[in-house]
């Protein structure tokens, strides 16, 4: 894409524009940690829960939930109507287009219910109640509502295996691992000891059936219907142990969009309850499982360290040394091969002179022979050309992730007049129309995949408020893009959000006369920092709501 030449804008022009103030009360979460049990209840301590807890205010804490918007109920505060109310009461405290994290450690349950004629799993309470899905979805309605996104996790099981011996407290390394499950009444042990007796939702289900959008809510649960989760003592739940460590940096973006998101999260969660149960005779790992939106960004990231940053140019600069050091063998290689084929030939020709002055000396010979010929030459051998460095990859990867965090709610209607540019001929034109009042932003990763342009708003013009069905078209006439090149694919991200953005969040790169626009390198610390910018406005002011749509556009001779 061509940018307005003639234009010198200066950094300030966007650094100047106003910071909002922090609003706290915009995340909140609730903490439940049930580690001693009622009498009644038959079940056992489980005394790495106090753990769990800490964790669980540490994983809020890094969602970006400050320490007073953190409600913790424990053991005999944890009945089953405590629960409940505690869970409606944070629908109350839940900002419009906030995020809520709601987490619980303890025993799950089976049950069996007549009313379904079936086994019924729940969450055990210390007065030796169960919590079920639907109960526990019916108290989030208005959490859901409120809230642009919903983490619910749970560390609990409601499997005691087939066979009795798979529920028994297990030793590992010398340390006494407790299963994450009691029956609710003795006589469900029988009935409710096989999968296929389960009668019950999920959670994500049975909100969904409430009316949430799977894209706005997220169960992550600590082992699948039939496995076992344990319990370590001094450590807590090996899933939270697990989910804790991942989100707090040990989790890899694999997909090098410059964010972890969930689904990279539960696999690194994973890996390290593989490691801790590796060699355990008789145990099978039970697995984290994350349902909903799988592509959700929990934790802003932070943009690399110089000296992360600098070990990467390194290990790049080494890769590309082995590359031409590769390419300089390979060419040596091939000035070998053809010298020692021009010595072969000078000694074939040397050879068929020597015979010749042979033959002239015996004519009797010479006129009994044909003249020697001299055999062809072999073919040269061809000499690939030096492999040309591998350009930089566009990180689509971090359109998609920004895009896959939006709120259905919101609904944009995009439409480009042209498709397809010619370069130097066509300019970009679209319309934009939105269900809600909000401000757009529009991103662009150009065909030439080195940068990601933020196009709008820009110095040129910074209005980008948006009204309820107004239609907008864009670029206005003073700020004209045109097809440039080089001939591609260029990947147009349009959002509405419902909150203006911070543009001081983007580590942006100084523009040029000929390029007006604030731009991010298509690097890992440039993907992350455009991230959160239109992603996380935490310490924003309103909702952290928009909605977002993709777009590509064929830029052609």
């Amino acid at each position: 894409m061509k940018k307005p030449a003639g234009v010198l804008l200066a950094l300030t022009l966007f650094s100047a524009w106003p910071v909002h103030a922090q609003t706290p009360g915009l995340r909140s979460a609730l903490v439940i940690g049930l580690s001693q049990y009622g009498a009644n209840t038959g079940a056992a301590t489980l005394e790495g829960v106090p753990h769990d807890v800490d964790s669980a205010k540490r994983i809020a804490m890094a969602m970006g939930i400050p320490a007073n918007q953190i409600r913790v109920v424990r053991d005999q505060d944890a009945t089953k109507e405590n629960i409940l109310q505690e869970i409606r009461q944070l629908g109350d405290r839940t900002k419009e287009g906030g995020r809520s994290f709601i987490y619980f450690s303890g025993h799950g349950t089976r049950y069996w219910d007549p009313s379904v004629n079936g086994c019924v799993e729940g969450l055990l309470t210390h007065d030796g109640q169960a919590i079920t899905n639907a109960e526990l979805a019916q108290a989030t309605q208005k959490v859901s509502a409120n809230a642009d996104k919903v983490i619910t996790m749970i560390d609990a099981c409601h499997s005691g295996g087939i066979a009795s011996n798979k529920t028994a407290t297990r030793s590992i390394g010398g340390i006494e691992f407790k299963p994450k499950f009691t029956f609710k009444a003795s006589s469900a042990a029988d009935a409710c000891s096989k999968p296929s007796n389960l009668k019950t939702r999920s959670l994500l289900g049975e909100s969904t059936r409430l009316g949430a959008l799977q894209e706005n809510v997220v169960q992550i649960t600590s082992s699948r219907p039939d496995e076992v989760s344990f319990d370590e003592p001094g450590k807590g739940g090996l899933a939270t142990q697990g989910i804790r460590d991942c989100l707090l940096g040990k989790a890899a973006d694999t997909d090098g969009s410059g964010a972890v998101s969930l689904a990279e999260v539960e696999q690194c969660a994973q890996a390290s309850i593989d490691q801790k149960l590796k060699g355990v005779k008789d145990l099978t790992p039970h697995h984290v499982s994350v349902s909903g939106n799988r592509n959700l960004i929990p934790v802003a990231q932070q943009r690399p360290s110089a000296q992360a940053q600098a070990q990467a140019q390194a290990q790049a600069q080494a890769q590309a040394q082995a590359q031409a050091q590769a390419q300089a063998q390979a060419q040596a290689q091939a000035q070998a091969q053809a010298q020692a084929q021009a010595q072969a030939q000078a000694q074939a020709q040397a050879q068929a002179q020597a015979q010749a002055q042979a033959q002239a000396q015996a004519q009797a010979q010479a006129q009994a022979q044909a003249q020697a010929q001299v055999p062809p030459s072999p073919a040269p051998l061809a000499v690939a050309p030096p492999v040309a460095a591998e350009p930089m990859l566009a990180s689509l990867a971090t359109l998609n992730d920004i895009a896959q965090q939006r709120d259905p709610r919101i609904v944009l209607d995009v439409k480009l007049s042209k498709p397809v540019l010619k370069i130097g001929k066509d300019a970009l034109d679209l319309s934009i129309k939105s269900s809600h009042d909000g401000y757009i932003y529009m991103v662009l990763l150009g065909s030439d995949r080195k940068s990601f342009y933020v196009l709008y708003p820009n110095g040129l013009d910074k209005d980008n408020k948006i009204k309820a069905g107004q239609t907008r078209k864009l670029p206005r006439p003073d700020w004209q893009l045109e097809a440039a090149g080089p001939p591609g694919t260029d990947h147009l991200l349009v959002m509405v959000s419902s909150s203006p953005r911070q543009v001081d969040r983007l580590a942006m790169a100084e523009p040029s006369a000929t390029n007006p626009f604030t731009f991010a390198l298509n690097e890992i610390g440039g993907r992350a920092a455009l991230i959160n910018f239109l992603v996380h406005n935490k310490d924003g002011e309103g909702s952290e709501r928009f909605g977002a749509k993709l777009l590509t556009l064929k830029e052609v001779l």
